[in-house]
């Protein structure tokens, strides 16, 4: 049976220069209704359930899976919506970032000079760092007599603080790099929020090299971000820069990915690789964009457990992972697998047809969505021991834990 769900877009101002990112929201709405209920009390439990806002303080009381699209996409597309709808069946909050300028509707357009590229980790961070007041915490657990003798309060970042959540980013294809770096970077500077329970990433390229792009792909990617620009051209078109306006005209003639970026490249938005991850604006060239967007030099710092699921048959991405593959080995809390096929994010699927059920009747959908899922599920059952764990250390009582959750796959 399908789980009831809310949908809500949430439009959300980044702090280092003021960008707007779209949020798409689905929150389950629980299934349960009271026990010989009349019609009127449970139209009134929908009601509350519906009324349930993730954008007050205290409001998240389930695990979060975030989503970071991939290039020339946004949260529209097919396997967004299925990993969504997989994250809310199995009961979590499920959010979608669609990066600056790529809300889907058009509606929300970029209001800065800067689009997102495959190196800037801010906006991702951002978005995390905000959803940290949103996350309900656990009722305190110190007795008062320890109270008196110590006022320091439970440190937000610790394991136990908080009951909404963790954290589970997932990205895909450019998405997948900049989750990477972002995992990277904060992990290396011991200053990743413990409210991140781990990752995935589904066609990283590890290596971002667009001039090593072969025809078509190279033609079709520079068309979808020549579009992303034109849809935000009235942005672009207030920053006054003699230079930058240059470099927009050349970006907007240049006939493949690889040619574009490097056009781009002086004006485009990154950040410092160390705390506080200052935004900075520009590159030399396009090597120079490429080199610090490049997720390889970031992965083997991963302090969580983080999935990669990439496909032999990638035909866009899978030679470059391949070359870097070596550095996810090295890091045992990068689980790697790679299947015979799949192609670029696909990995569709149809369960085997049941008895008596007509052909088209069938149900499709994602493996990687059930893989990703049962990951997240692993994850989270093993935060729950070692909670357990650590209570029982203290000498508290401790409840039977709940049943283990078989793989769906």
């Amino acid at each position: 049976s399908h789980r009831r769900v809310k949908r809500v877009r949430e439009v959300m101002k980044m702090g280092a220069d003021g960008a707007l990112i779209v949020l798409d929201w689905e929150i389950p709405l629980s299934s349960m209704q009271t026990p010989n209920a009349s019609p009127q009390q449970q139209q009134q439990q929908q009601q509350q359930q519906s009324s349930v806002d993730i954008t007050k303080a205290d409001s998240i009381d389930k695990p979060v899976v975030i989503l970071v699209h991939g290039m020339n996409n946004d949260s529209t597309f097919g396997y967004v919506r299925s990993m969504m709808k997989t994250a809310t069946e199995r009961g979590w909050i499920a959010v979608c970032m669609n990066l600056r300028g790529q809300d889907g509707t058009h509606q929300v357009k970029n209001n800065t000079p800067r689009g997102y590229n495959a190196g800037y980790t801010g906006d991702l961070r951002g978005v995390v760092q905000q959803l940290k007041p949103r996350l309900k915490r656990r009722a305190p657990t110190k007795q008062p007599s320890e109270e008196k003798n110590n006022n320091v309060n439970e440190d937000d970042d610790d394991d136990d603080a908080f009951l909404g959540g963790p954290l589970f980013l997932l990205g895909y294809s450019l998405g997948g790099n900049i989750v990477t770096k972002y995992l990277g970077e904060e992990s290396l500077h011991g200053t990743l929020p413990k409210y991140i329970g781990g990752g995935a990433t589904m066609g990283n390229p590890l290596h971002i090299d667009s001039g090593t792009v072969g025809f078509p792909w190279n033609v079709v990617l520079a068309a979808g971000v020549k579009q992303s620009l034109l849809i935000n051209f009235q942005s672009f078109k207030r920053h006054h820069d003699p230079g930058f306006q240059h470099a927009m005209k050349k970006a907007l003639l240049s006939p493949t990915i690889g040619r574009l970026d490097d056009a781009a490249s002086p004006y485009l938005i990154r950040n410092d690789p160390h705390p506080p991850y200052a935004p900075r604006i520009g590159y030399e060239d396009g090597d120079a964009y490429w080199w610090d967007s490049s997720s390889h030099r970031h992965v083997a710092h991963v302090s969580v457990p983080l999935l990669k699921i990439t496909a032999r048959d990638d035909f866009l991405v899978f030679g470059q992972f391949a070359r870097k593959l070596n550095h996810c080995l090295e890091n045992p809390n990068v689980l790697v697998v790679k299947t015979r096929c799949g192609g670029h994010l696909g990995w569709q699927e149809s369960p085997p047809q049941k008895e008596g059920s007509s052909l088209l009747g069938g149900k499709s959908g994602s493996w990687s969505d059930a893989a990703v899922a049962d990951f997240i599920e692993a994850l989270l059952q093993m935060r729950e021991e070692d909670r357990r764990k650590r209570l029982v250390e203290k000498g508290k009582e401790v409840p039977p834990p709940p049943p283990k959750v078989l793989s769906k796959l």
